[in-house]
């Protein structure tokens, strides 16, 4: 057996994606089956899959990835979808999971956050995030 060794890069995105219909985001069945496809279409393997649906409206659904993890939580009563996934197996390696998803859903607005070239081992994830910083001033 060959050791694997994941590069010294990531990617993680995060968005909020809004004006989406309500009753899409009440649909756990279907959004789960749509992005555990789109997770495979892309070479993912899903370990884990947690759904939780909530009482009212919405729900949380977490996939724990061999790459890494994908959470989304949807909003209904604000018509609202967030979504996080960090993948370990390099950059830009996240954007086409984003891409579908967000064609699929089709929002009229979309916040987007997106960190390129994460690294792994700590001297260089130090420096990272020493750069990375937001001031707030």
């Amino acid at each position: 057996m060959t050791d694997y060794k994941s590069p010294l890069v990531g990617q993680e995105v995060s968005c909020v994606m809004k004006g989406i219909k309500s009753h899409v985001l009440n649909d756990a069945d279907m959004l789960k089956e749509f992005i555990v496809n789109v997770l495979n279409k892309e070479n993912f393997h899903v370990e884990d899959f947690v759904l939780n649906k909530f009482p009212v409206q919405g729900f949380t659904f977490f996939a724990l990835l061999s790459e890494s993890h994908l959470a989304v939580h949807t909003y209904p009563e604000h018509n609202a979808f967030y979504m996080n996934m960090y993948s370990c197996r390099g950059p830009k390696d996240v954007e086409k999971t984003f891409d579908m998803i967000k064609k699929k859903l089709n929002p009229k607005e979309v916040i987007f956050f997106k960190k390129d070239e994460i690294p792994l081992d700590k001297p260089l994830l130090m420096n990272y995030l020493r750069s990375s910083r937001i001031s707030s001033g």
